[in-house]
């Protein structure tokens, strides 16, 4: 299994983390463009409503001016009087004469803020016999406010949407950094795992191993102590024989598993046998007592030594006996 390292817990390890970078940039260059977009549009559009203001002016001029004209009094009395609401605070006007040299304007007002003479518009009006030439000039912010509120409002809203689309991936970045973190923790957890196991296969390969050796020694020592082995249940019966059943009783070991043991011993010797196995019921020792077994297909029995012990279990109490019994010296005569 690929062995990872854990991600840093700083957000600079964060996976995927170019992907907020890559909203924020370009929602800025976005709303950069768009914002210089909607601010030309809405210069514009000012500029448009000043040639129709002029317009407009120039025409309340023309249709009020006859009025006055055939009266005596001067035109800077009246042309107040016919401009005065069709004026916009912030647009100055200016008229002169053409029918003579005179840098004195006839009429002049002023608007409120700093005007920008590089946006005058003019026209020559003829009202009666007059020729004049009006003038007007919007202030900087009569063009500039309509941009500077359209390029605000584009940033606030563009900003906003900026902001809030980083924000939810950079959230989503971490609930993934948080993931991979519990994948790895996963990961680590399974390799640890996986390892023990690996161990315990090995402590087993082993413990078999020796057990496997052990019975192979315990076969080998029964086998070469010439001694016949057995196990016996709590009642007596034969739950195991060695093979040396066969050379020394002629009964193979399977004839002789679930038989009691003691119909292998002969008459005479049977209650002390039933004794010695109550003896070794009530104590921890080894009992030893000399007896005669029946061997098949023969008159004369086989003297034997055996020795017996019981068998206990803290919980279940009595489990059973094991016995030897070694053939004596009266056997060999």
């Amino acid at each position: 299994m690929e062995n990872r390292s854990a991600p840093g817990a700083g957000p600079l390890f964060w996976p995927a983390l170019w992907i907020p970078i890559v909203i924020l940039i370009t929602g800025l260059i976005t709303t950069a463009l768009t914002a210089n977009l909607q601010a030309g549009q809405a210069r514009q559009l000012a500029d448009a409503r000043y040639r129709a203001q002029h317009q407009a002016i120039v025409n309340q001029l023309l249709a009020n001016a006859p009025t006055y004209l055939d009266s005596e009094t001067p035109p800077a009395s009246w042309l107040p009087v016919i401009l005065g609401d069709a004026l916009p605070d912030q647009l100055g006007l200016r008229i002169d004469t053409l029918q003579r040299h005179s840098k004195i304007p006839i009429l002049q007002l002023q608007a409120e803020g700093h005007l920008d003479p590089t946006l005058a518009l003019r026209t020559e009006i003829q009202p009666g016999n007059h020729h004049w030439m009006l003038t007007t000039v919007p202030t900087s912010a009569l063009l500039g406010k309509a941009a500077d509120q359209a390029r605000s409002r584009t940033w606030m809203v563009g900003l906003a949407l900026t902001l809030a689309a980083a924000g939810l991936a950079l959230l989503l970045c971490r609930r993934l950094h948080g993931q991979h973190r519990r994948i790895l923790e996963l990961e680590r957890r399974d390799q640890g795992a996986d390892q023990r196991i690996n161990n315990l296969q090995v402590e087993k390969t082993i413990l078999r191993q020796a057990l496997n050796d052990s019975e192979e020694r315990s076969r080998d020592l029964v086998t070469l102590s010439g001694a016949l082995i057995a196990e016996l249940d709590d009642h007596g019966v034969i739950g195991f024989i060695s093979a040396q059943s066969a050379s020394l009783l002629e009964q193979a070991p399977a004839d002789l598993t679930g038989q009691p043991f003691p119909d292998l011993v002969t008459p005479p010797f049977r209650d002390n046998f039933q004794r010695t196995l109550e003896a070794a019921r009530h104590d921890n020792q080894a009992h030893r007592i000399d007896l005669d077994l029946t061997v098949r297909n023969r008159e004369a029995p086989l003297p034997v030594a055996v020795r017996i012990r019981a068998l206990k279990d803290p919980v279940h109490g009595l489990m059973g006996y094991r016995l030897s019994a070694t053939p004596t010296a009266r056997a060999s005569d």
